[in-house]
Order: structure tokens, then C-alpha cells, then sequence
């Protein structure tokens, strides 16, 4: 089956390739905000039976998530993008699928974004260091500003993250950055964290928020919860007051 390609769907394809998998709200987010969910499906599944893009529902009521298919490698790969077609579906698919989530919230915000990096990219950007974030990202405010971040499903002890930030807290070697952004799946896990944060007495910045509330609007107009001391505030707040 043949499918015509718009620039769109090319776009689609690019940021398939980028983000690895996107489910299919996300897309819609994306590139049809303005079509019902029932438009968007059928594109994408023409674009998945021409083999443009690969798709997976792990059943029959669960939302659909797209891969960039064979045909789609080629074209993607024009214009300049390093490709790879999909072909398992990766074991830590929700953490990748909300890191993703991340990003969305990030780009499609209205400050301008100098970059959005996730884990499985930053070998290619040359990372060197051993602490392997789940995402970096920086922003111009007219100045840039560098933030690191961590989504957090609750999947993992705190003990871990705990771990991750205490290496943050010694720095990134020639990665300066101005805080630790901890997207989390559900509120009480920041104030767990909160907690344990009061007792390991770190200098480092750490800010946290519930997927849920980054997804209610701007990115950088969400309130995160400043920790340990809970306090809120945003994460260009400081810009702001200057």
C-alpha cells in the first residue's frame, strides 16, 4: 500500500526517529492538534501499513505506539538524521514513553529551546560521564540555562535516585548546570523524596513535579516543588526576579 507523504507526516517521521516510540496522543499533540483522534488513527495507520512507521497496541483497548518503519529510514535519513527502524519493543517502554512526555512539554512550550537530549542520545552527543541522566536540556532566556532531568515512575528505590543525585552533587565536569528537574508518576513520591532530601545534605538544586502537572500547561509556567524545603516556585523563576 502506498501512502502520499505530506511535509507533515516527514516531520512525523523525523520525530519518530528522535524520540524512538510516540503514542499516538502524543502525536496527535504533536502534528494534529486540530484533528479528532479518529483522523489521526487512520493516518497513522495508513503510514504503518505502507511501512512508513511502526506500530504496536499490547492489546486490543491500549493505546497504539509508533516506531519509524523501514520505508520511513530512508527519508528520514535525507535529511540528516541519524535512523534506525524499529524492531523490538523496548523493555522500559512507559519510562521512555514518559520521557518522551517530557520533551513534548519542553518543546512545545514558548521558550525557545537551544536542546532536549534523552538517554538513548546522549552517547552520540558525546557523553562521557558515567551518570547517565534521563534527559538534559537548555533553554534561552536570552541566556542559556541548563537543567538535568530524572522521570521518576516510583519503579525504583529512592535509594537510587538518591545515588544519581549525590553524583550530580559533585558536578558534571565541563556540563555546568543549574538544577536537578525530577518528573515524578505520582505526588506522594515527592514527598517522600522531599524527606530523604532533608537528611542527605545536599547543595545541589532540586526541583520535582508530577507528570500530571507539567502536562496542564506551559512547561515553564507549572509550579515545581523546590526541595527539600517544598517551597514552590517556577523553573525560570529566578530569571524573572532579575
Amino acid at each position: 500500500m502506498n501512502a502520499r507523504l505530506t511535509d507533515r507526516d516527514l516531520r512525523l517521521l523525523v520525530k519518530c526517529a528522535i524520540c524512538r516510540w510516540l503514542t499516538t496522543g502524543q502525536i496527535q499533540r504533536l502534528y494534529f492538534s486540530k484533528a479528532t483522534l479518529n483522523a489521526v488513527q487512520k493516518r497513522l495507520r495508513k503510514l504503518s501499513d505502507a511501512g512508513y512507521l511502526r506500530s504496536y497496541r499490547e492489546h486490543p483497548t491500549a493505546e497504539a505506539v509508533h516506531a519509524l518503519g523501514p520505508k520511513g529510514k530512508p527519508l528520514v535519513e535525507e535529511k540528516g538524521v541519524e535512523a534506525a527502524a524499529a524492531s523490538e519493543i523496548p523493555q522500559q517502554l512507559p519510562h521512555l514513553l514518559g520521557v518522551n512526555e517530557i520533551r513534548i512539554a519542553v518543546e512545545t512550550s514558548t521558550v525557545q529551546v537551544a536542546y532536549f537530549f534523552a538517554y538513548w542520545q546522549l552517547a552520540n552527543v558525546g557523553w562521557s560521564h558515567s551518570v547517565i541522566p534521563d534527559a538534559v536540556f537548555a533553554v534561552r532566556t536570552p541566556e542559556r540555562r541548563t537543567f538535568v532531568i530524572e522521570y521518576d515512575r516510583s519503579t525504583e528505590t529512592l535509594g537510587k535516585l538518591l545515588l544519581k543525585l549525590r553524583s550530580y552533587d559533585r558536578g558534571l565536569a565541563g556540563f555546568p548546570f543549574e538544577a536537578v528537574v525530577i518528573v515524578t508518576e505520582r505526588d506522594r513520591r515527592v514527598e517522600l523524596l522531599s524527606r530523604e532530601l532533608r537528611r542527605a545534605n545536599l547543595s545541589l538544586a532540586v526541583l520535582a513535579a508530577s507528570i500530571a502537572d507539567i502536562g496542564r500547561g506551559d512547561f515553564f509556567e507549572s509550579e515545581f516543588m523546590e526541595l527539600p524545603d517544598s517551597s514552590k516556585r517556577k523553573l525560570l523563576a529566578q530569571t524573572e526576579a532579575d
